[in-house]
């Protein structure tokens, strides 16, 4: 498993998700990544073995290539697993130049966003033997943008395990009290890193339009971007809650690894992200059982089913979100809803059926 990002966020969890769930399941899993990067520093339980490029910042690629070469034949290593989009270049090299025989799987986190038909982006994606889309307008524009062959796309959906949404001793009453809320609020959940492209402050805009009726508040769980400014963002968003008069409305807390604390304390999920490429937590309420109301773009609008499993604002735009909102609280199918998005989680992004695909995947190169 070959990841050099320098941040932590979904890519990197999903990526030690899968590299647990592979050893489970009896994979010797290698991971190599860049020095004191957060996923190197979490990876202790998850991974069979670990290297790092250096002790300091990420090596030449040339380095880099020659310290690949030397771990791969170490560890007899046959297969090279690409989760961040930016480690394409030098190990599509390594490949090419190296070790033709070694696999490449590319498992997509990021969207292709541009057009990459030129001679350089086609040269270096021919090196991937399978490139794993989780979401079916993700191949699409893998297509549309890249000369990448249909047939070696795989798609993959990302999975979670059902049972941890399921199995919760947190009430409404206790989770709210562990999280300092009032009982009779009606509470919009975000969840996830506060960062400007996510969007959390349109739902601060929109709790200040709707003004103090129906006792609306709203739970913002998470920290700022590592290395992007978040901490800068964390503060925009504080001083727009204090200038607007709503500090008693907007309640802002750490991230916890019990998220079920989060989702049994919420009324409804909010996703207001300009773009996401997948949207995990959005699959967590969907499997949580609360109502999400999301972006209409992305990942997210082919998660949601098109609005058939959550309800869709446009983005960036205000009124259509508390358009929505009330929509959803008046929706006297709210009930069938939910459960039908939740039936979704269960039969599309299961766990085991993510890993059992991925190993056939593995199994069917070598």
């Amino acid at each position: 498993m070959v990841c050099t990002s320098p941040g932590w966020g979904g890519l990197e969890l999903n990526t030690l998700r899968l590299c647990k769930w592979l050893r489970e399941a009896g994979w010797k899993v290698h991971l190599i990544t860049a020095y004191d990067a957060p996923i190197a520093r979490q990876s202790a339980d998850q991974v069979n073995t670990l290297s790092t490029f250096g002790e300091g910042p990420l090596p030449k690629k040339s380095q880099r290539l020659n310290m690949l070469h030397i771990w791969t034949r170490k560890y007899r290593i046959p297969i090279l697993f690409l989760p961040f989009n930016k480690d394409i270049s030098f190990c599509s090299l390594y490949k090419r130049f190296y070790n033709q025989n070694i696999g490449l799987i590319y498992q997509q986190h990021m969207q292709v966003g541009v057009r990459k038909r030129d001679l350089i982006h086609t040269l270096r994606y021919a090196m991937i033997d399978v490139w794993i889309s989780p979401l079916q307008y993700l191949k699409e524009e893998t297509l549309r943008l890249t000369r990448v062959k249909e047939d070696r796309i795989e798609l993959i959906p990302f999975g979670l395990v059902p049972e941890t949404f399921h199995e919760t001793n947190w009430t409404r009453k206790t989770a709210r009290a562990e999280l300092g809320l009032e009982e009779g609020a009606y509470i919009i959940g975000l969840l996830g890193r506060l960062d400007p492209k996510k969007g959390q402050d349109l739902v601060i805009k929109a709790l200040k339009q709707l003004g103090g009726r129906d006792n609306y508040q709203v739970l913002m769980v998470g920290s700022g971007t590592l290395n992007k400014g978040g901490d800068a963002y964390s503060q925009e968003l504080h001083d727009m809650v204090a200038n607007s008069g709503l500090s008693s409305k907007v309640h802002f807390r750490p991230y916890t690894n019990d998220i079920m604390v989060f989702f049994k304390a919420i009324d409804v999920f909010a996703m207001p992200a300009h773009g996401e490429t997948f949207g995990m937590v959005t699959l967590e309420a969907m499997a949580a059982g609360v109502p999400v109301l999301g972006t209409n773009t992305d990942g997210t609008r082919e998660i949601l089913g098109n609005g058939k499993f959550g309800y869709l604002f446009e983005r960036e735009n205000v009124d259509s979100f508390i358009q929505q909102l009330e929509l959803l609280r008046q929706d006297p199918g709210l009930t069938e809803k939910v459960e039908a998005a939740r039936y979704e989680v269960l039969t599309h992004y299961w766990k085991d059926q993510m890993v059992s695909r991925i190993i056939g995947v593995l199994s069917e190169f070598l």
